[in-house]
């Protein structure tokens, strides 16, 4: 069965830097595919993956740094486990809902997130809805679960959330209403996601 066109694009507007068809392309295929492997963090924020996951191997290095603490990093393999899709949600204002009961925001107790984290793990993305002025998103999942992302503030250049692609290009949403796509590095997603 052909996978249904779910992003909805919210107003009248088009995108001012970007094409609905490469927002369109970008989430095709990741709808219908569990998130796992979430992850909280106060810097870095809420991550997600999705699709089949691989292992990331980072071999020890020697670095010039005088640090002892960046030395014994370095000399230490480091194995990521990563989805083929990767989903930031990065500089914003976040909230996770159940049947319009809020589970929790960004600004909840480590406690919580973890406890609203658990019920959206295993979830499948079914649809995003993206405001184009402000790139308010609404991520919905199949079992109920809806994550919504705003800015922190009116015209902010911030991006809100990026989602890295199996084929190398990185999506990212700003709070000003700027939508690019890019080729990505490894080095820009977070360390150890």
């Amino acid at each position: 069965m052909p996978k249904r066109l779910l992003v909805k694009i919210i107003g009248e507007q088009g995108f001012h830097r970007m094409g609905r068809e490469t927002i369109d392309s970008s989430f095709q295929q990741l709808y219908g595919n569990p998130c796992w492997g979430l992850r909280y963090d106060r810097q870095l924020n809420l991550s997600m993956n999705f699709g089949v996951p691989s292992l990331d191997i980072r071999e020890p290095f020697t670095t010039d740094s005088s640090s002892e603490t960046v030395q014994q990093m370095a000399a230490r393999r480091r194995v990521t486990v990563r989805g083929e899709w990767f989903l930031w949600i990065y500089q914003c204002y976040w909230s996770l809902n159940s049947a319009e009961r809020q589970l929790a925001t960004g600004a909840s107790s480590y406690r919580r997130i973890e406890r609203a984290m658990s019920q959206l793990e295993g979830q499948k993305l079914v649809s995003i809805a993206i405001d184009p002025e402000t790139c308010a998103t609404r991520f919905a999942f199949d079992l109920g679960c809806v994550l919504k992302c705003r800015r922190f503030e009116p015209g902010s250049e911030q991006e809100l959330w990026m989602l890295y692609e199996p084929r190398g290009f990185v999506l990212s949403v700003c709070g000003n209403g700027q939508i690019n796509q890019q080729q990505g590095t490894e080095k820009a997603r977070p360390h150890g996601r």
